[in-house]
């Protein structure tokens, strides 16, 4: 798994047995629809082109990054670049209904999936206990509690993977949403980076770009 500190493996104490009992995980939405968190791995066994599934995911992310609010990266990312960055870890998906997954799964993917995460060591070695994640709600499906299904799911989730405890870097402070959601979770705000993002704004008017920073919150949580 790759990070700043480059590749890194997880914790040695994961608890498979455990992790596969819970996974996977349904959910009410906040319309009381059934969803389901998945492991991406358990998807990707039952699919004959997976190739499509995770290009499907890098594309949600590179909206993310073109938007500029939640993930630090500046320029899309190619093929290569996201699985070494997303995939790199334990990667999670949210599909429309319960444990059963669809014949239809790929193709229909804007309705069948619904959201993704990732978790991974947030340090190597003597801290690799500590993990950090990211998390994607397709554009499609916002305002349904999806975000809050990943995020309970991952409390659940990360433990069994040998963590001990979370560490968000950067949640800019922009992100309103994500801010609520982890304060309303339990997670400690240890620290401030001041200025950590940069945005990009554009002035249509004149064909100029206007650049401004943005302070990034750091959260931790314990599981233990």
């Amino acid at each position: 798994m790759s990070s700043a500190y480059g590749k890194i493996d997880r914790p040695k104490e994961y608890n498979s047995s455990k992790l596969e009992s819970l996974l996977p995980i349904e959910s009410p939405s906040k319309s009381n629809q059934i969803v389901s968190v998945h492991s991406l791995a358990a998807i990707q066994s039952q699919l004959f082109a997976s190739s499509r599934l995770k290009s499907y995911l890098r594309t949600l992310l590179n909206i993310e990054i073109e938007a500029g609010n939640t993930y630090p990266q500046k320029f899309l990312l190619d093929e290569s670049q996201f699985e070494n960055y997303f995939l790199s870890g334990d990667v999670f998906i949210v599909l429309n209904g319960g444990k059963n997954v669809s014949k239809d799964l790929e193709n229909n993917l804007e309705e069948n999936v619904l959201g993704t995460f990732y978790i991974k060591p947030n340090f190597p070695g003597r801290c690799s206990h500590i993990c950090n994640a990211g998390f994607i709600t397709a554009s499609a499906h916002r305002n349904r509690g999806i975000g809050k299904i990943m995020a309970l799911a991952y409390l659940q989730i990360a433990p069994l993977l040998g963590y001990k405890a979370s560490m968000f870097n950067l949640v800019f402070a922009n992100n309103i949403a994500s801010i609520r959601l982890w304060r309303s979770l339990g997670f400690q705000e240890i620290g401030r980076v001041p200025n950590a993002g940069l945005l990009i704004k554009d002035k249509k008017m004149i064909n100029e770009a206007e650049e401004e920073y943005v302070d990034a919150i750091m959260f931790y949580y314990s599981f233990t």
